[in-house]
C-alpha cells in the first residue's frame, strides 16, 4: 500500500510524467496528448466565407494599386540634361545667384564722338591712346580700345589706395598705424619719403596720402607690403573684376611691367562712386586724397571753369594717363580715364590728352540739367595726421 501510493505521487508529478515509458495503451496516449493540447477558434459559418472574401479583395486591390503606380511613373515626363552637361554643372547653376547689377553701364556709344576722336589719334602717328569716358547718369559712352593692357605708370596706386580703405573697414588696418621706413621699400623717382631716414616712422594714412597726392613711390612700396605684398594686390584686383590690372614690381615702374587699362581704371572708380567695396566713409576720404592730387596737367587742364575733378595721373615718359571723376556746374557726372603712347617726353601727347578730354567735356557741358543719384552722406572726418 505504501509502494503504491508513493508510485501514484511520483506519477502526478512532472518529473515522473518525463520518466515514464511511453504506453502503448489508447489511455495512457489521450493522457499525454492533454497538456499539450490547444484549443482552436472556431467562427460560426456564416462569417467565415464573408472573411474569406475580404481578405481576398484586400489582395486583390493592393495589386491593382501597385500596377496602376508603375504605369504612372512610366508615363511621367523626365529632363535629361545634355551630354556635355555634368551634374556638377548643373548644381552651380541651380545655387549661382543672379548677376550684379553692372557698376558702369555701358548704354549708348557716342559714335560722331568717337569718330572724331579715332581721327584725331590718326592725325600723328607717333602717337597713341586708349580711353574710356562714360556719363555715369545715361551711360553714354566713348570707348576707344578702352580694354587695351598697357603700362599703368602711377596710375597703378588707384587699385593700391583703395585696397588700403578695403583692409581700413575690415579691421585688419587701422589709419594710425605706425609703419617704419626701410631701405628695402625706398624708390626712386616722385615723392620725398626717398630721402627720410630709414627707420622712421610714419602713420597708414599719411603714407597712404603720400602716396597719392604726391604719387611717392616709396611711400607706394610701404603701403603695398603692409597689404600682403604684390601677389595679395593682384588677387584683389581680379576679385573686383580688373582683369588688365597687375602689380609686378615695385615703384618707380620705369620699364612699364605694371599693367592696366582704361577700363579696369573706369570700373572701378564707378564701383566705389556708387558706394561698391568701400564703406562710405573711405569712399569720401578717399575722394578728398583724390582730390589734393598735385599735379594737375593732365585732365583738370581740359576742364571748364567751376568743374570738379578727383584723379591720379601717371607718366613714365613714354606713356601718360589719369583717371578720374568729373562733376560739371551742370549737375552732371562722368569718369574718365586715358593713356597716350608717345615719343619719350613728347609734348604732344599731352596736347592730344587735353583735345580728347575737352571733348568729351563740352559733349557733356551741353547737357540739360539732371538730378544725379543721391549719395549717402558721410560724418566729417578729421584731416589726415602728420608723421
Amino acid at each position: 500500500m505504501i509502494a503504491f501510493e508513493a508510485r501514484h505521487r511520483q506519477g502526478n508529478s512532472p518529473q515522473a510524467i518525463a520518466l515514464q515509458a511511453p504506453s502503448n495503451s489508447p489511455r495512457t496516449n489521450r493522457r499525454s496528448r492533454r497538456p499539450v493540447r490547444q484549443a482552436r477558434l472556431k467562427l460560426p459559418r456564416p462569417l467565415l466565407y464573408p472573411l474569406r472574401l475580404l481578405i481576398v479583395g484586400v489582395g486583390v486591390s493592393a495589386c491593382i494599386g501597385t500596377i496602376l503606380s508603375a504605369a504612372n511613373l512610366r508615363s511621367v515626363p523626365t529632363v535629361t540634361p545634355p551630354d556635355n552637361v555634368t551634374s556638377q554643372q548643373l548644381l552651380s547653376e541651380q545655387v549661382t545667384p543672379p548677376p550684379a547689377p553692372e557698376p558702369l553701364p555701358l548704354k549708348t556709344p557716342l559714335t560722331q564722338l568717337a569718330e572724331t576722336t579715332q581721327a584725331a589719334i590718326a592725325a600723328d602717328s607717333t602717337l597713341d591712346a586708349s580711353l574710356l569716358f562714360v556719363d555715369l547718369d545715361t551711360g553714354e559712352y566713348l570707348d576707344v580700345a578702352g580694354d587695351r593692357p598697357l603700362s599703368a605708370a602711377s596710375t597703378i596706386k588707384i587699385p593700391i589706395l583703395v585696397a588700403f580703405f578695403e583692409a581700413v573697414d575690415s579691421g585688419k588696418v587701422n589709419l594710425d598705424d605706425s609703419l617704419t621706413l626701410t631701405q628695402e621699400v625706398i624708390g626712386g623717382g616722385s615723392g620725398g619719403m626717398q630721402y627720410k631716414t630709414p627707420g622712421s616712422t610714419y602713420t597708414a594714412l599719411y603714407t597712404a596720402t603720400e602716396m597719392s597726392v604726391n604719387s611717392d613711390n616709396t611711400a607706394t612700396n610701404m603701403i603695398t607690403e603692409l597689404l600682403g605684398g604684390n601677389a595679395v594686390l593682384n588677387a584683389k584686383f581680379q576679385q573686383w573684376g580688373m582683369t588688365q590690372t597687375q602689380l609686378n614690381n615695385p615703384l618707380p615702374d620705369l620699364e612699364g611691367t605694371n599693367l592696366t587699362s582704361a577700363k579696369d581704371l573706369a570700373h572701378l572708380l564707378a564701383r566705389v562712386n556708387q558706394g561698391e567695396i568701400l564703406s562710405v566713409r573711405s569712399r569720401d576720404r578717399l575722394f578728398r586724397i583724390m582730390g589734393d592730387t598735385s599735379n594737375d596737367r593732365l585732365l583738370p587742364q581740359s576742364l571748364g571753369q567751376g568743374a570738379d575733378i578727383v584723379h591720379k595721373t601717371g607718366d613714365i615718359g613714354s606713356i601718360i594717363g589719369d583717371a578720374g571723376i568729373v562733376d560739371l556746374p551742370n549737375g552732371k557726372r562722368y569718369v574718365a580715364a586715358i593713356f597716350v603712347e608717345r615719343p619719350y617726353n613728347d609734348p604732344k601727347g599731352k596736347e592730344l590728352l587735353h583735345k580728347i578730354s575737352r571733348q568729351f567735356y563740352d559733349h557733356m557741358a551741353k547737357k540739360e540739367i539732371i538730378q544725379a543719384p543721391s549719395q549717402p552722406a558721410a560724418p566729417e572726418t578729421a584731416p589726415a595726421p602728420t608723421p
